[in-house]
């Protein structure tokens, strides 16, 4: 994964935010045909022309609102600003609630818990059925259903525990290498493993949730989808040795 990449899919409401610049455009070039054919003066095209770019500016960034992921971390696309997280730096990644100035617009919105700063909200929030008549402001953010919410939840999830794995891989041959014999401690390495393993329950079974109608709609493979699920089980196969080992 070497370059920057949504790593789900878009549902339709949220496609129609990329919808957006080809209206825009095909709304300008609608203008000059009629401005090349004497049907609109000069004095109201230029302006009408100069919005269009504006509209076309902001179009283009709204299409590309979202959460990205790649090998150096996970970034996030809003409005106004781009803020990349290093995996490293990256303690959780929740359900949070959605601001606007501070001010909570009643919405679940996926937020990026840093160790080094405080949290990011990204532009993806969960709707609701009523959501054409909350009169809510919908520019700079990316609403979708609330099943297709949790799936992409799940699969951020799932990004940030794999780059989990292949950290504790390279640590643990690191680490052979530089002592020069394997490491002869279970409790110690399960200890390790179960710190940065531990989910909360509840998100857990939303993961699982998640991946299962990933996979019954067929977006993950049968041996995708077992991977992922023995990921996220590690974690409760790993205390229980832990709790053996103590014994």
């Amino acid at each position: 994964m070497r370059r920057w990449q949504r790593p789900y899919s878009l549902d339709f409401a949220m496609s129609l935010a990329v919808l957006g610049p080809p209206g825009v455009i095909g709304f300008a070039v609608f203008m000059v045909i009629q401005f090349v054919h004497g049907r609109i003066p000069a004095l109201i095209v230029i302006p009408l022309l100069v919005w269009t770019a504006v509209c076309l500016v902001g179009a283009v960034r709204q299409a590309m609102l979202g959460v990205y992921v790649g090998d150096d971390g996970v970034r996030s696309r809003s409005m106004l600003r781009t803020t990349t997280v290093p995996w490293a730096s990256v303690s959780e990644i929740r359900n949070g609630v959605a601001t606007m100035a501070g001010l909570d617009m009643g919405r679940a919105a996926i937020t990026i818990d840093r160790t080094d700063g405080g949290p990011v909200q990204t532009p993806l929030q969960r709707g609701d059925i009523l959501r054409p008549f909350t009169f809510r402001p919908e520019l700079g953010r990316l609403t979708t259903w609330p099943e297709h919410y949790d799936e992409i939840l799940a699969t951020l999830r799932a990004c940030h525990r794999d780059w989990q794995s292949r950290t504790q891989t390279t640590g643990r041959v690191a680490d052979a290498s530089s002592t020069g014999t394997r490491p002869t401690s279970p409790s110690l390495r399960v200890n390790r493993t179960g710190a940065l393993r531990e989910v909360p329950v509840a998100d857990r079974r939303r993961d699982i949730h998640a991946l299962t109608r990933q996979h019954q709609r067929g977006a993950l493979t049968d041996a995708e989808f077992a991977a992922q699920l023995a990921k996220i089980h590690g974690g409760d196969q790993i205390d229980g040795v832990a709790n053996r080992t103590r014994r």
